[in-house]
Parts: structure tokens; sequence; C-alpha cells
């Protein structure tokens, strides 16, 4: 599984009810795109939640390197994002875990992003176990949907998805708004 992550920070005063549009009828356009685990389309609005920023973003699940591959440079989606706002830096990671939650995905609301370093000094083994584990008891939270844990090893980081049915329980993580959630190889990327 790797993990796949963009956003796009929009002016202050730019209208996301655009943004929601173009989710409502571009979104199911990957419903069935292969070696797509999962993708979860996001929107942070100025002002609400406590966003500083209007974003429109995204947060893929792959289920195949060759279906990361065919979206980004392959010409099975990644064009229109280019031709309607430029090129994003486009983040990823090794997929460690996705686990589904006690709620529907259909049920998704809301999703949190966070991330954190693994210290130099730490053991890389020991932190990631730590978020795995962490990822199995944040699953059985009442209202998540799925959550999911990935790291760079570059940068020795873990980063941590969670989508919510409700209000996040989570403190200190970047929040977003659920616009459309496509899932056409869910099944691979769990466990």
């Amino acid at each position: 599984m790797y993990a796949m992550h963009y956003a796009i920070t929009l002016p202050a005063d730019y209208d996301m009810d655009n943004i929601r549009e173009r989710i409502a009828t571009k979104g199911p356009l990957l419903d069935d795109l292969p070696g797509l685990g999962m993708k979860a389309y996001l929107v942070r609005e100025k002002g609400v939640v406590g966003s500083a920023v209007n974003q429109y973003a995204t947060f893929y699940l792959w289920a195949s390197a060759q279906g990361m591959g065919g979206f980004l440079w392959g010409g099975r989606g990644f064009g229109g994002i280019v031709s309607s706002f430029g090129r994003p830096p486009v983040r990823h990671w090794a997929g460690a875990a996705c686990h589904l939650g006690r709620q529907a995905l259909s049920a998704a609301r809301n999703a949190t992003i966070k991330e954190v370093d693994i210290e130099p000094d730490a053991d890389p083994a020991a932190a990631v176990s730590s978020a795995l584990a962490s990822t199995v008891q944040r699953a059985g939270q009442p209202e998540v949907c799925l959550a999911a844990v990935a790291v760079d090893p570059q940068s020795w980081k873990i980063v941590t998805f969670t989508l919510w049915a409700g209000e996040p329980s989570a403190e200190n993580e970047a929040r977003y708004e659920v616009g459309h959630i496509s899932m056409p190889e869910l099944d691979a990327i769990l466990g």
C-alpha cells in the first residue's frame, strides 16, 4: 500500500463552493480506477473550524504502485488537477496499515491528517509499532470510519489519516471536510 497527499492552497476570498461543485462532478470519475484503494476529496475553508486557509486537498491509499503511477503520469486523472491549478507537489509514504472503523465509509464527513517525527535517536521499528497499535485503537473509536498510518523513511515521519463520521476527537491535526470518497479496491488495502 502507498499513501499519497497533495493540497492546493487557494486565495482567501476564493469561493469554496466552486471546489465542492468540482468534487461532486469529478469525484465519481475515479470510483472504478484500477489500483486505487481509497481516495478522499477534502476541503479546508478559511475561518471554519480553525482553518487559516482555503484549500482543496486529497488523500489516497493505493493498492499498487502501477495505479499510483498511472494516475500521476499515465493519463488517468492528475492532468485535470495540473490543467486547473498547476502541478502541486505530491507527498507520498509507504503504507503501514489501514483499518475500517465502527462507522460506514459512506458516513464520513470529516478527515484529519497528522504527521509526527520519529526522533533521530529512536528505533524506527518501535516508533512504527506504536503507531500501528494507535491506529487500531483509533479505528475502534465510535465516530471513526477509517484509520490509516504510513511512513516516510526519507524524513522519518509517520502520518496518520482518519475519516470521521462526526466531529473528530483528535487534537493538533489538520482537519478537513470530506466531499467524496472513491474506494474501488478498498479490500486490497485493509489489514
